[in-house]
């Protein structure tokens, strides 16, 4: 069958009706751009950074629009974790009781699993040591965390518009010197906004971020993530569990149970290691949960209440600069997600507390191009600097795959005395999750232990050897050994990613070692100032 030109007359039809629809489309773009309405602050994106933004500077008389892509409530991949300090925000904006009414289960407990066994079960040892922060933390499933928290933004005199989808921005002026106009799609149709800032708060595939010329995207500190909830889990323990395993690493899996026997369960992976050895996130996240219910007590009974879905995070050891000419970035677009857990709720509310304080200082001095702005970036390496530096350089030095012998090792000896010196749990605990990270203390305690054991090292093996055993001189020989051939091993794989990767933990070092010369506590333990300049 051959192909037939239409008639003249339908040709000229069709033609007409789509001049008519591009007359329409044009026509509904300039009623859009001719909106009166001019708000002080755009805030792309609805999640806990942007609700948390968006409450702060509505309750100061700042006149604020929401943009959110999605329908609320809707699902989020997240380990859904609300550490102490996020319960603090949350309870100074109002959510926590409404949170507690729904009865949900504190996380009190923690275990850290290698290898399919137990190494250390016991109190988090850095929970309810700090006054003015509650003695557990929340599993909150994000479609009713995230729901929350943008009603009460909206309560409080945020505007919020739903399935608004920002896709991109331009400044009016030079260098934005008449603000922003914000480009969105809400239900199919074109709608256009404008703003003297905007604020990006979408993710970390951020819209805004990329029209600013700041979306980052390294592998290094991308990890990849699967995520599912699961019933069936038969203790009322709120114990959060954490997996070490070869097939993760560097990566853990976790467990975190809520009230009603369900749980949180799920797999987190550097992209990095996934590309260079073919990784399949889906895949690992099977073998785990099957895994889990093997080896778990409380879990041997464990059903997917909904299809595992995945996700990725951006770190804070990719956080480049967060500020531009009329506008910052928060939460997950910023990248202020912590480097070696993953957890980027409380961050994110942090970051935003952080950046309702430079905002208001720039309304009100009615001057916002990125020079003004620029002290966001200062504030915020201040505030998580201490902690995330030393984070950071902890997720490097484990980013090589080939050391997994070597660290377990480690970590299998580190659980056990944690489980029986509480002291060094809190301390040396730190690190991953901790409440307070002091690098020094941290590092200090390591290399007590260390050199306690090097001392009774000598003790124990004469009197081994009375016995006719050097069984402990030679595990510790053993070890020592271990690291070499470790270190041997990466180099004849990939000499020349080796050599890369152990210059960028020498630099991260040395950022490390530039905070800890401060001194100082981690400003995190006390929280984010309230306060804007007056």
């Amino acid at each position: 069958m051959t192909a037939t030109a239409s008639p003249p007359k339908k040709r000229t039809e069709l033609k007409n009706r789509a001049v008519s629809t591009t007359v329409a489309r044009v026509a509904q773009r300039s009623r859009a751009r001719s909106a009166p309405a001019i708000y002080d602050v755009i805030i792309a994106g609805g999640g806990p950074a942007g609700s948390s933004l968006a409450w702060k500077l509505a309750s100061q008389g700042v006149k604020v629009l929401v943009l959110e892509r999605t329908k609320f409530p809707r699902e989020k991949v997240c380990g859904d974790f609300v550490e102490p300090r996020g319960l603090r925000i949350l309870g100074q904006m109002g959510a926590l009781a409404a949170l507690e009414a729904t009865s949900p289960l504190p996380i009190t407990h923690s275990s850290t699993w290698v290898d399919d066994r137990c190494e250390y079960s016991n109190k988090i040892p850095f929970y309810g040591v700090h006054d003015t922060l509650l003695p557990h933390g929340y599993i909150v499933p994000r479609h009713v965390l995230d729901t929350l928290l943008l009603e009460i933004a909206a309560k409080q005199g945020a505007e919020v518009h739903y399935e608004s989808y920002v896709t991109g921005f331009t400044w009016n002026g030079s260098s934005g010197r008449d603000g922003v106009t914000v480009e969105v799609q809400s239900k199919g149709t074109s709608e256009s906004w404008r703003a003297r800032a905007i604020v990006g708060a979408d993710g970390v595939n951020s819209v805004v971020a990329r029209t600013a010329g700041l979306l980052v995207n390294d592998a290094r500190h991308i990890a990849l993530s699967q995520r599912a909830y699961v019933t069936g889990y038969a203790s009322s323990l709120g114990e959060a569990a954490f997996f070490f395993d070869r097939e993760f690493f560097p990566g853990y899996g976790w467990m975190f149970p809520m009230s009603g026997g369900m749980a949180n369960v799920g797999v987190g992976i550097l992209k990095e290691t996934c590309q260079r050895e073919g990784i399949a996130v889906p895949e690992l996240f099977r073998q785990f949960f099957e895994k889990l219910k093997a080896s778990h007590r409380a879990c041997r009974q464990l059903k997917l209440f909904k299809p595992a879905i995945g996700g990725i995070v951006k770190t804070y050891g990719s956080a480049g600069p967060n500020f531009f000419d009329r506008g910052l970035l928060i939460g997950d677009a910023g990248c202020f997600v912590d480097p070696m857990t993953g957890e980027g709720i409380t961050p994110a509310m942090e970051s935003a507390l952080l950046a309702a304080r430079v905002l208001t200082d720039a309304l009100k001095d009615g001057n916002l191009d990125a020079s003004a702005l620029s002290i966001y970036e200062k504030g915020h390496r201040d505030y998580f600097g201490p902690a995330m530096a030393f984070t950071d350089l902890c997720a490097a030095t484990l980013r090589n795959p080939h050391y997994w012998p070597s660290w377990k090792n480690a970590i299998v000896r580190g659980c056990r005395l944690a489980q029986h010196d509480r002291a060094f749990a809190a301390t040396a605990g730190g690190c991953f999750g901790g409440i307070e990270v002091q690098p020094v203390g941290i590092l200090a305690e390591v290399w007590k232990k260390t050199a306690e054991n090097l001392i009774a090292l000598g003790p124990i093996s004469v009197a081994e050897l009375t016995r006719g055993k050097i069984t402990t001189a030679t595990a510790a020989l053993q070890e020592g050994v271990g690291w070499l051939t470790d270190s041997w091993k990466s180099v004849c794989d990939d000499p020349v990613w080796h050599a890369i990767w152990a210059l960028e933990v020498q630099g991260k070092w040395l950022r490390a070692v530039n905070y800890m010369a401060r001194g100082g506590t981690d400003p995190r333990t006390q929280g984010v100032l309230q306060e804007s300049r007056a």
